[in-house]
């Protein structure tokens, strides 16, 4: 079983709907780009225990969109190649996954814990965690919905 979710910072401004969802240096070009989700806003702790293993990351906060797209391109690399080492982009935290006949193997830089899951699990953790970010940053501020970028990037399930 897999027990994942994002919680979201409370020290990050940007999950407060009263807060506009514009960058605050850019007034040229205040819409929110696919680096902003990605690198600066919408920070989350994450909480991922995988067959009773806890792989949870407590930090400053990791982008949620980051972290979604770290899983989506681990899971895309696997599909050609037996092994990946993906990093989040801000943290250093990295997860390695190894593709079995039977199972993906993971292992991270910050747990010593090996765990195992299948590729439907993988799959399934992948099209969550996306899905998740999508929800999370849409309740907070609706008109994202809108938003191109984050829209096609993490509010669409990927093609099977």
């Amino acid at each position: 079983m897999i027990d994942f979710s994002f919680e979201p910072r409370a020290d990050d401004p940007f999950w407060s709907p009263a807060r506009r969802p514009e960058h605050p240096y850019r007034p040229e070009h205040p819409e929110l780009t696919g680096a902003d989700f990605s690198l600066s806003y919408f920070r989350a702790d994450v909480r991922l225990v995988v067959h009773g293993v806890d792989l949870g990351l407590r930090t400053p906060g990791l982008p949620v969109v980051d972290f979604a797209l770290m899983l989506e391109y681990a899971r895309r690399e696997l599909e050609t190649r037996s092994d990946i080492a993906v990093e989040t982009s801000l943290s250093g935290h990295v997860f390695s996954l190894s593709r079995g006949a039977e199972a993906v193997t993971l292992t991270t830089n910050y747990a010593p814990d090996v765990v195992e899951l299948t590729w439907a699990e993988l799959w399934q953790l992948t099209e969550r965690a996306k899905a998740e970010a999508f929800r999370l940053i849409t309740t907070a501020h609706p008109e994202l919905r809108a938003h191109a970028w984050l829209r096609e990037t993490v509010g669409a399930p990927s093609a099977a």
